[in-house]
């Protein structure tokens, strides 16, 4: 016999109860694995089990209240920020819930709701017999209580058995520890509605303009319609699909006694008025940390949809080292005031060397809400920072040692063009021959760019990409001086590689991903992997530390703290780096300017402004915690403590680190000679621009 109305229905609870009770729980699953071990499904048993044992304890619900917000947190677990998806939605009584709304949803999606338990036999038959005729997936057999579940507790994971069977353990906890009303109240405030809405109260503001309340008996029916479909149906190019299922929730209605025929062809003939409500959102959705947190957002986006992220809420362990990051923050503030003109903005990335993690992220030395562009991860050219490399290739190669000699000699070479290119020192001056340590410290072009002659531009270009360089690079001799374009991040992780003594670790910023209620996501492993001889790095580790005892990099010197780096500087000094390392921590710095105006001054380079940047950024850091143990790993210096800064020959000019483009007019040109290899195409630069610098970004997790 079917109940006259809502209330009758509630009351109606004879089997039920008995469905509830943990006794009738257990027996199902008695039934279910029973017969799972009858047709050898053993194992599919205990994946459900297994699944079952990750449900939280339910009794939240009692104080039932959505979460849609993501909770960023730091290395230690320290809540960074909190932050709105942009779906602000307000849970509204069951009561404030018109009666046409409760209707139309038990119409189209469960109308014997109130009468049967956590699962409806006679609607899995039912199901089960039209998707067999159809050949394919045409009715569902869920009932409102199994939706309410899946939403809550299983949001993430595909259909299948497993997962299917558990959610019909979850239904049947939830149907024994709250009534009909309260599961039905839950599950209006938790379904998804299409068109970034969730609930109905935010579904009511985002269709109609209106609140939930205020719904007409054609406005409950189109809403309810969406729910089996919801991405498809919500979207305003399906909106003749949409109203054609309204009109079948209607004659659902009728058939369910709800409202009468007449009601039901004048819900039809009315047409609906679509209306978004304007909803207030903040000008500045996150405030600590900006370039950082912009990254793991936007790192989010791509690994998690955006009903997902809105369905229970995401709470991100991340990398970030508080104390790292704001002694980022406040030195790039403070130097970017006394950067020389034509240096418009600075960067900073900070690694650790254990295991790659971004400890410290500024893609801007200003206002993040002023210009979002982050310069951390977008590329900029390299200058000398490359050198090492180039170097290093050669000693994997067998052809050089550090002791080794090399040319510092005029060079000269036509290109295809039938032009002549003849890169000079920036001093103007040449040394003859030299050491392969001192050309290094001494950032000499000529004796880059004759290495780089011997082992090939292809075998260079190997050896940046197995250090951590994704960016393109153009496989021409100018990539001897750096005249490729990197990002902060991939250099810092570059010379991590080497800091490691040959192992490569790709940079990362989450640890773990767990939604609002604290159920595990994903979390993160770095791979690690050995790409360089450890003894033919240390050679290079060697002479990276004299780089900042004696040579280009000695701006950067540390008190009582071994260092190792390189200068570079690219782009009449538009574009001027330090990157380098203690046994703990890398660190890239960048700074650069507008591409039509070039540096002021001659002597604007890497070494005289971004390593200082990079002594800055270190003193402050290690002057708040205590100085980690450990040196850097070396096959020939045994140096005491406090003794790292020792001079042993006179300090050479910075002016030696020298912009490519003042030399190589034509860099773009190839050049191959015959003993050499072809290289190979440079693949697609790999970076994260967030934004273009022509706006702000709007964070809206709304849109489909």
């Amino acid at each position: 016999m079917r109940p006259k109305n809502l209330r009758e229905m509630n009351d109606m609870g004879g089997m039920r109860d008995f469905l509830k009770s943990s006794w009738s729980i257990f027996i199902m699953l008695a039934q279910i694995v029973l017969v799972m071990a009858t047709l050898g499904g053993t194992v599919i048993a205990l994946l459900v089990v297994q699944e079952v044992n990750r449900l939280p304890n339910i009794d939240y619900l009692k104080s039932y209240k959505p979460v849609d917000s993501i909770s960023i947190y730091d290395r230690n677990d320290k809540l960074i920020e909190r932050i709105n998806l942009g779906m602000p939605r307000t849970v509204i009584p069951f009561k404030q819930v018109p009666l046409s709304m409760q209707q139309a949803v038990l119409a189209a999606e469960d109308k014997n709701f109130y009468s049967h338990g956590a699962i409806s036999y006679q609607d899995v038959l039912r199901a089960s017999i039209a998707n067999a005729k159809a050949l394919r997936m045409v009715e569902g057999g869920s009932t409102i209580t199994q939706q309410l579940a899946k939403n809550l507790f299983f949001p993430e994971l595909k259909r299948n058995a497993v997962t299917k069977l558990a959610e019909v353990v979850a239904a049947y906890r939830l149907e024994e520890k709250y009534t009909k009303q309260q599961i039905f109240s839950i599950y209006l405030s938790e379904i998804y509605f299409g068109n970034g809405s969730r609930g109905i109260q935010q579904a009511a503001h985002n269709y109609f303009g209106k609140n939930a309340s205020n719904l007409s008996i054609s406005e409950s029916a189109f809403l309810a319609g969406i729910i089996r479909q919801p991405s498809f149906l919500g979207g305003k190019d399906h909106r003749a699909e949409a109203i054609d299922r309204q009109k079948q929730v209607l004659r659902a209605m009728v058939e369910c006694g709800f409202i009468t025929d007449s009601e039901c062809l004048v819900a039809e003939s009315r047409p609906l008025i679509f209306k978004r409500a304007e909803v207030s959102k903040p000008s500045q959705p996150f405030k600590h940390n900006p370039y950082f947190i912009a990254l793991v957002l936007e790192t989010v986006r791509r690994q998690f949809d955006q009903r997902t992220i809105g369905l229970n809420g995401l709470e991100i362990f991340t990398t970030l080292d508080p104390v790292a990051q704001e002694a980022a923050e406040q030195v790039l503030a403070s130097e970017i005031r006394r950067a020389p003109p034509g240096i418009e903005e600075e960067a900073l990335v900070s690694l650790s060397v254990k295991d790659g993690s971004v400890r410290a992220l500024v893609g801007g030395a200003h206002d993040y809400w002023d210009n979002q562009w982050n310069s951390a991860v977008n590329p900029h050219t390299a200058g000398s920072s490359l050198k090492p490399f180039i170097y290093l290739t050669a000693f994997m190669a067998g052809i050089l040692t550090p002791e080794s000699t090399v040319q510092d000699t005029p060079y000269k070479m036509t290109q295809e063009t039938g032009e002549e290119w003849a890169p000079k020192n920036f001093d103007g001056k040449y040394m003859g021959d030299i050491t392969v340590r001192e050309a290094l410290c001494q950032s000499r072009n000529m004796c880059t760019i004759r290495v780089m002659d011997q082992v090939g531009i292809a075998n260079s270009i190997s050896t940046l990409r197995a250090a951590g360089i994704k960016s393109e690079l153009a496989p021409t001799i100018a990539l001897a001086l750096g005249s490729s374009a990197v990002t902060p991040l991939e250099l810092a992780a570059a010379y991590g590689t080497i800091a490691r003594g040959g192992v490569a670790i790709a940079p990362w910023m989450i640890r773990e991903v767990k939604d609002s209620r604290g159920q595990l996501l994903d979390t993160y492993v770095p791979m690690v992997h050995r790409v360089f001889p450890e003894e033919q790095t240390t050679w290079l580790i060697d002479i990276l530390t004299e780089v900042v005892r004696r040579g280009t990099g000695t701006q950067a010197k540390l008190a009582g703290r071994p260092v190792a780096g390189k200068t570079g500087t690219a782009d009449k000094s538009k574009s001027i780096w330090f990157v380098g390392f203690t046994p703990d921590m890398v660190t890239a710095v960048w700074g650069g300017g507008d591409e039509k105006s070039p540096a002021a001054g001659k002597h604007v380079t890497g070494g005289t402004v971004m390593a200082r940047v990079f002594r800055q950024y270190n003193q402050r850091f290690y002057n708040s915690v205590p100085t980690p143990a450990g040196t850097l790993l070396t096959s020939r210096y045994a140096v005491a403590p406090g003794d790292y800064n020792k001079v042993n020959s006179k300090p050479i000019s910075h002016s030696n680190d020298v912009p490519y483009s003042e030399i190589d007019p034509s860099a773009g040109a190839t050049y191959a000679p015959a003993a050499q290899q072809t290289a190979r195409p440079a693949s697609t630069a790999v970076s994260t621009p967030v934004r273009s610098q022509k706006g702000v970004t709007e964070y809206h997790w709304d849109q489909h």
